[in-house]
């Protein structure tokens, strides 16, 4: 059966829920490496994007933190790039858990 493949270079915005931030994280991470995939569908693959930037919100944040190049550690991709007050409300939350 003849079959074409379509791959776009545009934006893509995906919400991964965990229970903390760092394991939201930590499941992109994976997703990234190739290590988990968001479907089993075979017709649909995500490929990372092409360019190393990654931007990123918490909860109703209202502006979007800018990753240069995943890392892969939590601190150093999510809290060394957040403002103050959601480092503070990260932490806060973290020792509630």
């Amino acid at each position: 059966m003849p079959s074409m493949t379509f791959r776009f270079t545009t934006e893509c915005e995906l919400t991964i829920d965990g229970d903390s931030y760092e394991e939201a994280y930590l499941k992109f991470k994976d997703l990234c490496h190739g290590d988990a995939k968001i479907t089993d569908q075979p017709m649909l693959k995500v490929f990372p994007p092409e360019n190393s930037t990654v931007y990123f919100e918490i909860d109703e944040q209202s502006d979007f933190a800018q990753i240069d190049a995943l890392k892969g550690d939590f601190k150093q991709d999510i809290l060394n790039n957040l403002p103050a007050n959601w480092v503070e409300r990260i932490q806060s939350q973290n020792a509630m858990h």
